[in-house]
């Protein structure tokens, strides 16, 4: 038979044994459990800033890339500046070189037509020479100024004042004004000191002339 007292401390030991252990496990699981609850809240919060970093990177990736392609339109533009720029040079200088080449071309037309009347008066000259009366090349000097005046009219350019035309000071320049003359009119042109000339519709050299005065002026 086993002893009553040996029997006890043992039921007591197992007990005493078994609820501590118990409360230990319990505890245990709950201190295990805890950190789990608590760390919700900052688990979430780095999940945000991981989230938020993504996004500023993303947006970084996007902003560089529409740097780079503005920086490539920039620089297709600068070449497109610089391309532009030295064509308009080019059509300049060759602008230029047009607007002198027909400057001289219409110089050398100028000059053609003296040329000619340089030789006539030089055959004309020749030919006074040769004779004893001199009236004789009125004619030729006359032929002379009409050959001019053809070539003149070849250019655009014609004469203007003439004897009994009204005097017009836009196109004329009064030296003096004379008394009138039986069958003169007042304020037209008496005698012309200097031929004007006029291109189409712009006035070369005014005419220089002689004016008759008005009545009222005696």
């Amino acid at each position: 038979m086993s002893d009553p007292k040996n029997h006890d401390d043992s039921t007591v030991g197992t007990v005493d044994d078994g609820r501590p252990g118990d409360e230990t496990g319990a505890a245990q699981a709950h201190v295990d459990v805890a950190p789990d609850g608590d760390g919700g809240e900052p688990a979430t919060a780095a999940t945000a800033a991981d989230q938020e970093v993504d996004i500023l990177r993303s947006e970084l990736t996007r902003t560089q890339e529409q740097l780079g392609e503005a920086q490539r339109e920039a620089a297709e533009y600068r070449d497109r500046f610089l391309r532009s720029r030295a064509e308009l040079e080019t059509f300049r200088r060759r602008v230029a070189g047009d607007v002198e080449r027909a400057r001289e071309a219409g110089l050398d037309s100028a000059v053609l037509a003296v040329l000619t009347v340089f030789d006539d008066l030089g055959r004309a000259l020749q030919a006074a020479e040769t004779t004893d009366d001199p009236a004789t090349i009125v004619p030729g000097v006359r032929a002379v100024k009409e050959s001019l005046e053809r070539n003149l009219e070849n250019l655009d350019i014609r004469p203007i004042g003439a004897p009994g035309e009204p005097f017009d000071p836009n196109q004329h320049e009064a030296l003096t004004a004379v008394p009138l003359t039986q069958g003169a009119e007042p304020g037209t042109i008496a005698d012309v000191f200097q031929a004007g000339f006029k291109r189409g519709d712009r006035l070369v050299r005014p005419a220089r002339v002689v004016v008759y005065k008005d009545a009222e002026e005696g």
